[in-house]
């Protein structure tokens, strides 16, 4: 028996079995730890459930995004990337499309590189390039966060450090730091944004769908908390759970429950809508 599990007081106020004390010594083999709180029978653990995606759920804002700190074509004319005349080229593009973004169009007109937007990119954000083409680092964190939340925010581990728990992140298209404080929560770990080619991205998430990962349920037809919570317990119960924790990532509720021998992450699909998300658009 774990010895976390002995002498403990079901965490619910509300508790059946507060009142009744050989009850709950009896029940402390079948309990569970909940966000790090023990919970000592299923009703107790709906409780816990509906308290938390209460609390994941509503009142989420839109997306937001942070502006930039330097205009890119500026810092890439500044650099030498860009002449002054292609510079207004893609201006004008974006301007008459009316979508797009810049180092998109300089790109499209054959004035840039991917490779040289991605390092104006890194210099306008202070972040380094991390060359996902040449390692195959990524392959051995890749399960360490569900692959629904990465293909979402298109993202990859690219590398993680045991000791002092640091996961290297990347991204193309935007630092989404809503889903990296989820992961640092979810993991205990502290995560470090980096940029990496869109396209290397894109081929890396590939080759991660097909590899085989952890347990992944994903839930996209229930987001009423009552709900939710109750198939969490079915879930919980049928595995056999000893922890559960959760954490709010992006459009998803991330819960990962461990059992004796496994891990099974569970994903609720929540509208963008209702989700807030922190992030910085590149």
């Amino acid at each position: 028996m774990n010895p976390k599990r002995l002498f403990r007081q079901c965490e619910n106020p509300a508790c059946p079995n507060s009142a009744r004390l050989w009850r709950t010594l009896l029940d402390q083999t079948k309990g569970i730890f909940i966000d790090g709180r023990w919970h000592c029978n299923v009703r107790c653990y709906e409780s816990a459930f509906i308290n938390i995606f209460s609390h994941l759920i509503p009142g989420a804002k839109p997306l937001q995004t942070r502006s930039h700190r330097i205009p890119l074509g500026l810092l890439m004319l500044s650099q030498g990337f860009v002449r002054e005349a292609d510079l207004k080229a893609a201006l004008h593009a974006q301007r008459d499309s009316g979508s797009g973004r810049v180092g998109e169009w300089l790109r499209h007109l054959g004035s840039v590189t991917e490779l040289q937007v991605t390092r104006a990119l890194g210099m306008q954000w202070s972040l380094p390039v991390f060359p996902l083409e040449k390692t195959q680092s990524h392959l051995e964190c890749a399960g360490l966060v569900p692959f629904p939340i990465l293909d979402a925010a298109q993202m990859v581990p690219v590398h993680f450090v045991p000791q002092p728990r640091h996961l290297y992140v990347a991204f193309a298209d935007r630092i989404n730091y809503t889903v990296l404080y989820a992961v640092e929560k979810m993991l205990n770990c502290r995560t470090e944004p980096c940029l990496a080619l869109q396209t290397e991205i894109q081929k890396v998430l590939g080759e991660i769908r097909q590899r085989p990962r952890p347990a992944e349920i994903l839930l996209d037809s229930v987001s009423d908390p009552v709900a939710m919570a109750r198939t969490l317990v079915s879930y919980a119960v049928k595995l056999a759970a000893e922890e559960v924790r959760a954490v709010g990532c992006g459009e998803f509720a991330w819960i990962k429950m461990h059992t004796r021998n496994d891990v099974n992450n569970l994903l609720f699909r929540v509208s963008n809508e209702r989700q807030q998300t922190t992030a910085v658009t590149i």
